[in-house]
């Protein structure tokens, strides 16, 4: 059962890893696939687990997009931020709102994620999220660099 496991990685690391490098696909569509592979490999998802545990990731991760597309709308990053108190009041109230229907999802979804994973489980997913979240940071900063230096892809 392992073995399936981990051929199903290889296969899903190997085919974002081949589909990236042929600049295939959205770059968010990449990363998501990048994301998927890494969180499942870290967390030791079963097969049986992760046939439940991907479409429910997946679902959460759509509701997450829309609150933070919602809040999004509200402050673009290009605005230069709040002119007065009241407009400031409101940017920190409607802060505090973001962050509580960000708490509200996860604490909706951790429940329905111990349905299919154990309490290590989750608490390795969220670990492996903020590490994904740093190494695709890194990755980012270093490409950033390269382009900047004249490397890149065209060497």
């Amino acid at each position: 059962m392992k073995k399936s496991i981990v051929v199903l990685l290889l296969i899903l690391i190997t085919t974002v890893a081949s589909y990236a490098q042929r600049g295939g696909g959205r770059p968010m569509e990449r990363i998501h696939a990048a994301k998927m592979a890494y969180i499942t490999d870290r967390i030791h998802l079963t097969a049986a687990q992760s046939a439940d545990f991907i479409p429910l990731y997946n679902e959460y991760e759509q509701e997450l997009k829309s609150i933070r597309k919602a809040y999004r709308q509200k402050f673009p990053k290009d605005e230069k931020g709040p002119e007065d108190d009241i407009a400031a009041k409101k940017f920190i109230d409607d802060n505090l709102d973001y962050q509580q229907d960000v708490i509200q999802l996860k604490r909706k979804y951790n429940d329905r994620f111990l349905k299919i994973i154990s309490a290590t489980q989750l608490a390795d997913m969220n670990q492996a999220e903020r590490e994904f979240k740093q190494l695709l940071m890194q990755r980012m900063k270093e490409r950033r660099d390269d382009n900047r230096s004249g490397g890149g892809r065209w060497r």
